[in-house]
């Protein structure tokens, strides 16, 4: 068994330590009895100083995992981790690939989606930073998603630039103006607003799929926007053009 542990915890575990321990030594013969060990050899779970769970006797191989994998933490969790430090370099697009596949296996966890809501942020998406806002229940609704509540606010201030304000002021005036809605779709991206840049130039490559830059402007915005769900569903609908 002492084997098998060091085989499955490692030499440099950052979750989990490996003490072997001789209970024989007349020493240590008081811990195992406050313990309440009653077979050996033991696996014996600490956690915070306390034991908390506890194998007796020699055990297969499947039962000493198990017991292991209650203590360790999931692939989610690995992921979440490696994405926060990443965020921590503002390395955004690369923690938002881990964040995806962290969500993908886990999608019921509220932290992975307040992580998903700022590296989004932090790489000027905001639609997408708003939508995964709007996936936190009630109950999950702390001070980091307040936080994160109040910067998109203000990012989304700054992002109604007086450039784009005067791009939709003259788009009111001449609605079929194509070179207008391909300028105000890059001042959308270049602003963290992808989702609407998209949405303005759809109609245009519906009505003429090679008239203009619109075509080249969407694939563009599309790999900007780094495997976000609504990248792909756009992806899609142009897919369903092309063919």
């Amino acid at each position: 068994m002492g084997q098998l542990l060091e085989q499955l915890i490692g030499p440099a575990n950052p979750h989990l330590t490996l003490a072997r321990v001789d209970v024989a030594n007349p020493q240590l013969q008081g811990l195992a009895m406050q313990i309440g060990l009653q077979a050996l050899p033991a696996l014996v779970i600490f956690q915070q100083g306390r034991p908390v769970d506890a194998l007796q006797g020699p055990q297969p191989e499947e039962a000493i995992r198990q017991m292991l994998q209650a203590f360790l933490p999931s692939q989610a969790d690995l992921w979440l981790e490696e994405a926060r430090s990443q965020m921590a370099q503002q390395q955004y697009s690369a923690a938002l690939k881990l964040l995806l596949l962290a969500n993908e296996q886990a999608p019921e966890r509220s932290d992975i989606k307040l992580a998903l809501a700022e590296s989004t942020l932090g790489a000027k998406q905001l639609e997408p930073c708003r939508n995964w806002l709007s996936q936190i229940p009630m109950v999950d609704q702390d001070s980091d998603y307040q936080r994160l509540v109040s910067a998109l606010e203000l990012a989304e201030q700054a992002a109604d630039s007086p450039e784009i304000q005067a791009l939709e002021q003259r788009l009111t005036q001449e609605p079929d103006n194509r070179t207008l809605k391909e300028e105000l779709a890059v001042q959308y991206s270049q602003a963290g607003r992808p989702v609407d840049a998209l949405e303005m130039l759809f109609p245009l490559l519906q009505r003429d799929l090679n008239g203009g830059d619109a075509k080249k402007i969407f694939l563009d915005i599309l790999a900007s926007m780094n495997g976000a769900p609504e990248a792909s569903a756009y992806r899609r609908k142009l897919y369903s053009l092309l063919y």
